[in-house]
């Protein structure tokens, strides 16, 4: 939500415009299951009273919804390497005009992408946290009253998953279930394997492929100041106006850090296992993170001074 937050100022665009991206049924369909007809078509209707009232042209895509622009964009296509022997080679990103060809392919999220390259930049951006503490994040998150036997029971569940080991008829008896913390495919695959299902269909390999070729910039969560004056740096502005951002921003809304107990050695275990091919695309992003941000300040020192600016002026950012 901080990143979101920060992208929203940086661009103009509304939170409700921003976060449509063009497919007004897609995050109904995401969060709510074939079984809550009324509630969908609720939905539906919402979100098209949101994107009725965006400004046009909208610029901006963000939140869960750019996971499926990525996915299809990216979908079947061969991504070829500037630099093949280096593959976090920051000259491994392809150019605006092609990438624009790329993401034109979706035929949805055209309600924002320019019509025409004229005097236009396509900045594409992520935020790779993480992924044992991301897993475990997501049940404290959808869960009101965690317990150590549920967060067990959610990530046992999650390891019969990708190990294969799941029925149709278990997926089917408990879905919904409370400590499962999903109602659907795609929020069970968002709790576990988010980064090698959106980025790589599955694929480690694309995944890392799709970073190193589509994306501006990939921040850390666990160097989020870096990554915020990086993307301010990315947009064109000072360390000094990122951090005015900050000041007005309403970071970490969203933070259920003080809800989550201890990890277990068991509960640790599990989800190293669950985590296995998100952690190879997150220490890949944390190499391409490196490169990136660098190549925006031109040096490593003049990152630490940018981020140094950032801090004395929004103090709470080191909270």
């Amino acid at each position: 939500s901080t990143w979101r937050g920060f992208v929203d100022e940086m661009t103009g665009e509304t939170k409700a415009c921003s976060g449509n991206c063009g497919n007004t049924k897609w995050i109904c369909d995401q969060q709510l299951s074939e079984s809550e007809p009324k509630l969908r078509e609720w939905c539906y209707q919402t979100k098209v009273s949101w994107l009725n009232t965006c400004d046009r042209p909208m610029h901006t895509c963000t939140f869960h919804q750019s996971l499926e622009v990525i996915r299809e964009a990216v979908s079947g296509k061969t991504l070829t390497l500037a630099n093949s022997s280096d593959l976090a080679a920051v000259s491994n990103l392809w150019p605006d005009k092609k990438r624009l060809n790329l993401l034109w392919g979706v035929e949805w999220a055209r309600v924002w992408l320019p019509g025409n390259f004229q005097n236009k930049r396509i900045l594409v951006t992520t935020l790779l946290r993480e992924p044992k503490e991301r897993i475990r994040s997501f049940y404290y998150f959808k869960n009101g009253a965690p317990t150590r036997e549920g967060f067990k029971a959610f990530l046992e569940f999650r390891r019969d998953f990708v190990l294969g080991n799941m029925t149709q008829e278990r997926y089917e008896a408990e879905k919904g279930h409370q400590d499962r913390a999903f109602t659907t495919m795609s929020l069970l695959l968002r709790s576990c394997c988010e980064y090698e299902t959106w980025l790589g269909d599955g694929s480690v390999a694309k995944a890392k492929l799709v970073l190193s070729t589509q994306f501006d910039l990939v921040g850390i969560t666990e160097r989020m100041n870096d990554a915020l004056v990086s993307l301010g740096r990315l947009y064109g502005l000072s360390a000094e106006e990122t951090a005015r951002i900050g000041l007005k921003a309403d970071q970490d809304k969203l933070d259920n850090s003080e809800n989550k107990l201890d990890w277990t050695d068991e509960e640790l275990s599990l989800t190293t296992l669950v985590a296995e091919k998100g952690t190879q695309i997150y220490d890949f992003g944390q190499e391409l993170f490196e490169r990136q941000s660098v190549s925006l300040f031109g040096t490593y020192e003049n990152l630490r001074a940018a981020v140094e600016t950032f801090e004395k002026m929004d103090p709470e950012s080191l909270e």
